[in-house]
């Protein structure tokens, strides 16, 4: 199907090194690409970009696409292993987004910006159980906290010495939620 990323296409060494080619493209530009900027650039020519994406713009969204999968795919594996510690779901994670790097920072700089809280909500079941989250505008509260975490962590050039510590800050957080994020979500609640 053209435009989605799989697997199997990611074995392909042709196509590999054309999708390298591309983000390097992407990201090396100061501003969003025209097509024919990213033809030059990417060494790559129309028809390629075409039958791997259908359009230019299509790009980051099926990038976006193909991570939350391959994401939830890995994640969900563990959450459903019964003596799993969240902590060790959000080294993961941050693991993940690591081996990922290339394509988190295509994502954060032309794509969702929510992107990092979505993967944090792949955890979702995980964290309910363990933090017991009482309500949704707390979730939501945490997630966001979480995700800016581990934004942070990106932005600072993903260090892997920094894993761990950052990992310390959002267990911090969540074992701290009920007193911290559900008063706070309880008082930014609109008045009916």
């Amino acid at each position: 199907m053209v435009g989605e990323i799989t697997e199997k296409k990611l074995k392909n060494k042709r196509f590999c090194k054309t999708e390298e080619a591309i983000v390097k493209a992407i990201l090396s530009a100061k501003d969003k690409l025209n097509l024919a900027q990213l033809i030059h650039l990417a060494h790559a020519s129309r028809s390629t970009v075409y039958r791997h994406h259908g359009s230019i713009n299509e790009i980051v969204p099926n990038y976006e696409k193909y991570l939350l999968r391959k994401c939830k795919t890995t994640l969900n594996h563990l959450i459903r292993i019964k003596n799993i510690r969240l902590e060790y779901l959000y080294e993961r994670l941050m693991i993940f987004l690591l081996n990922n790097q290339q394509i988190i920072r295509l994502i954060l700089k032309y794509g969702d910006s929510s992107f990092i809280e979505k993967l944090v909500i792949i955890l979702k079941p995980k964290i309910i159980k363990t933090s017991k989250i009482s309500n949704d505008e707390a979730l939501i509260l945490y997630n966001k906290e979480i995700a800016g975490l581990i934004e942070l962590w990106v932005h600072a050039g993903f260090d892997e010495a920094n894993i761990i510590p950052t990992v310390e800050k959002i267990m911090y957080l969540t074992n701290h939620v009920q007193t911290h994020l559900n008063p706070l979500a309880k008082f930014n609640r609109p008045k009916t």
